[in-house]
């Protein structure tokens, strides 16, 4: 078989920058295995300035600071939760963050029929096809929830029409940088970024996508607004670290994905593949193949380099029958990505060399 080199250059490629990509959270008693039902969730963000009142008030707050197992858990301490519908929906959005997908579904069947709830239904719908991987039913819910704009609704809780409306401008974005469409995604993220300036899930989102378009310096100036107010998130200093590693500069790369990591090593699985290709470039094939691993434990869905970068071990060390499986998972979570064709097509036609068990 034909020796598979090592990673020249790595691509972020076009994973959207969404919690249910890259979920973060405090420690587990096993780093290695993600627990999704965990209501405790990620806390990207800084020290909390949120209010410590119970609520809709404090849990908007939290969200915004990128607070979200604290937006959650002041949501469910709102006296009003149990007769405003949209306050239920705000709910099992706060859901989603949590990864809790069951939960926020059953939530927002039991709204059916309520005239108030009906667009922020649509928005947590949307959501879960995105986690489904079905992108053109998400937009085809809330394309236009997002386009027209902010309009308060009569009674409806302080925030709660924006709120939504971010969350419909998020799901048309995520679904266009989850499909390799990145200018398009972009157009979202700056449509939540013209009414609020500093939003943190917009600034991320939108680094993550000029990243992709190899728009680095565009890329490294959003992501330093992100860190300006919350210096320790994790999610701007991993891409941050992407962004030193396709300019070459490895130590600084490295730097930025062990910050992440000190972050949150537990469930945080995007700087985990960050060193898993750094270390893969470098030849340092064991820790590449750790670290990698451990990126896909945490979460096997959405992202695709981990399984290619396992993939090139794998073949180096001769096990035709893992490298195989794993990019076929890689196609599966990305179709747009070539590598892992290449790969694949390159495996299946070398004519010899040592295996691990018989290809199928």
């Amino acid at each position: 078989m034909p020796r598979i080199h090592p990673v020249t250059t790595i691509l972020l490629g076009a994973t959207a920058l969404c919690l249910w990509a890259c979920p973060a959270s405090e420690p587990t008693e096993d780093p290695g295995v993600a627990q999704d039902s965990s209501p405790s969730q990620p806390d990207v963000g800084g020290e909390s300035s949120s209010a410590r009142a119970a609520g809709w008030t404090a849990a908007l707050s939290a969200y915004e600071e990128g607070k979200y197992g604290e937006a959650l858990q002041a949501m469910e301490t709102e006296p009003r939760l149990a007769s405003d519908a949209r306050l239920r929906v705000a709910k099992a959005c706060l859901l989603l963050f949590a990864r809790r997908f069951d939960e926020a579904s059953e939530l927002v069947a039991g709204l059916v029929g309520d005239p108030v709830a009906a667009t922020g239904i649509r928005v947590v719908r949307a959501h879960l096809l995105i986690n489904t991987k079905d992108y053109e039913g998400a937009q085809e819910l809330v394309g236009d929830v997002a386009a027209v704009g902010v309009s308060e609704d009569a009674g409806a809780p302080e925030g709660y029409s924006l709120f939504i409306h971010e969350l419909a401008c998020l799901a048309m974005a995520w679904s266009e940088a989850n499909r390799n469409r990145h200018v398009r995604a972009i157009r979202w993220f700056d449509q939540i970024l013209a009414g609020q300036a500093n939003d943190l899930l917009g600034l991320l989102g939108r680094g993550n996508s000029l990243i992709a378009l190899n728009l680095l310096t565009d890329a490294e100036q959003t992501l330093q607004r992100v860190l300006v107010d919350y210096p320790s998130n994790p999610y701007a200093l991993a891409e941050l670290g992407m962004i030193h590693l396709k300019l070459g500069d490895e130590q600084a790369a490295e730097l930025h994905f062990q910050k992440a990591l000190a972050r949150d090593d537990a469930r945080y699985t995007c700087p985990h593949e960050g060193l898993g290709l750094l270390y893969l470039r470098q030849g340092r094939s064991d820790q590449a193949k750790e670290h990698l691993q451990r990126a896909i434990r945490i979460n096997p869905d959405i992202e695709y380099k981990k399984y290619n970068g396992l993939a090139r071990i794998y073949l180096e060390e001769g096990n035709r029958v893992e490298a195989e499986r794993l990019l076929q998972k890689s196609i599966a979570n990305f179709p747009h990505d070539g590598e892992a064709r290449r790969l694949l097509e390159e495996l299946r036609t070398s004519a010899s060399g040592p295996t691990g068990g018989d290809l199928p």
